[in-house]
């Protein structure tokens, strides 16, 4: 497999641009609130008294939301622009924060889950962030350099949240007025602010006038539909799995298994994410030695037999100390797949691309917490972690397989069964 379009270096902070610098404060506020809500949703929804089947069901239906979301205002921004559309996605969790505050009923906080698009599992699943890649890769180009520090600012970010939802865990007994109503509230008053910095967004984050209207059929995808089709569904498979260990899973693991409340596991995930975060720099640096797709998969599958040890340690630190060793490298395939993803199509392609593939990692992570959930049991406690990372390391292998004599476009080659990619000018 041909690694990809020249080397793949590093983008100065201070190369990053006007609206470089806007997009990665919006997702370092929305990160923020994601680390927040992670951490303190199935706890809260523990002590309004749902079962943990009822608690994996809340957290898929906000999954389902962000994959619904993800879709919908992708095609939107072919018409309405990526500005306009980043601002109305803004709006989705501030309305899900005010439902899951003041409704009881497992039904209704399901709804507010969806309409929020709560993140369950760690992950970045919300309408913005494939929005954000595809305007990235337009301003400063598709290496995983830029990607990178995309996805740095976006774990550092979690980490705090998670640490602040610790550090909050004490403040108070009453889920509307003590720390998890608060906590809740924070979820909102990020996402505000991340909407308030999209309306400071130049004209030159939108999509290449090729994009608009959409490319025949409703996709928006022309050439490269097969392949991202293809993408996209190994992973929603590793989404899947990710679901089923997601972090609000891992952490009602800790609290379940070990009898650790908020105020441990709070910090336990922040030094998961801030592991999470450094490694982001390294997978760009492995990427510019051996490749996007080597990077993505050889970095993966150490940290899927660590995810599966973690149930099998017999102390709650033993499982932090390989919970965050399995974090330390999980993360380096992010920021090379979405670089992957964004050279593998053409530039009017790439918000459709990202959308599709965006929405199918969230509809795979919709289904993992209810899968956890269930296998959240006193006999089968922690086999949802098992079974996770045998399901990674089955979607690492057959990724690699799949796509490792596929030559990327930019490399002067043509995709197969395909026409060449244009010339940027």
């Amino acid at each position: 497999m041909r690694r990809g379009p020249g080397p793949l270096r590093f983008i100065p902070l201070v190369h990053l641009g006007e609206d470089g610098w806007l997009l990665l404060s919006a997702r370092l506020l929305r990160m923020l609130g994601v680390g927040v809500i992670v951490a303190s949703l199935p706890l809260y929804l523990a002590h309004l008294g749902l079962s943990s089947f009822e608690v994996g069901s809340v957290l898929t239906c906000g999954m389902l939301g962000g994959a619904v979301a993800t879709a919908a205002f992708g095609v939107a921004a072919g018409v309405m622009g990526r500005r306009r559309a980043l601002q109305l996605a803004a709006l989705l969790p501030i309305a899900g924060a005010a439902l899951l505050l003041t409704q009881r009923g497992v039904g209704l906080l399901a709804l507010a889950a969806f309409v929020g698009g709560v993140s369950a599992s760690g992950q970045d699943v919300g309408a913005p962030q494939a929005l954000e890649q595809a305007a990235i890769a337009d301003l400063l180009g598709h290496g995983a350099g830029a990607f990178a520090w995309y996805g740095l600012g976006g774990s550092l970010s979690l980490a705090f949240g998670s640490l602040v939802a610790g550090l909050l865990a004490g403040a108070g007994r009453s889920p509307t007025a003590g720390p998890y109503g608060a906590l809740i509230a924070a979820y909102a008053v990020t996402s505000l602010a991340a909407g308030i910095v999209y309306t400071q967004l130049s004209p030159k984050v939108e999509a290449p006038v090729a994009d608009r209207p959409l490319k025949p059929g409703w996709t928006g995808l022309g050439r490269s539909r097969r392949w991202v089709g293809e993408l996209a569904a190994l992973s929603s498979m590793d989404a899947l799995a990710g679901g089923i260990a997601a972090q609000s899973l891992i952490a009602y693991y800790f609290n379940l298994r070990f009898g650790v409340g908020l105020e441990v596991i709070g910090p336990i995930l922040f030094l998961a994410n801030l592991a999470a975060a450094a490694s982001q720099l390294v997978a760009a640096a492995l990427a510019n030695r051996f490749g996007l797709l080597r990077t993505m998969v050889f970095t993966h599958l150490p940290s899927d037999v660590l995810l599966a040890a973690v149930p099998l340690m017999p102390l709650w630190p033993l499982a932090a100390a390989v919970l965050i060793c399995r974090q330390s490298i999980s993360q380096m395939d992010v920021p090379t797949r979405q670089a992957y993803t964004m050279t593998m199509v053409s530039p009017e392609e790439r918000t459709a691309a990202a959308s599709a593939t965006g929405s199918a990692r969230t509809v795979g992570a919709a289904a993992g917490p209810i899968l956890g959930g269930a296998l959240v049991t006193p006999v089968l406690l922690g086999f949802n972690l098992v079974v996770a990372g045998a399901v990674k390391a089955a979607y690492d292998l057959v990724l690699y397989r799949r796509f490792r004599d596929i030559p990327l476009p930019s490399s002067r080659t043509v995709l197969p069964e395909s026409p060449p990619a244009p010339e940027r000018r």
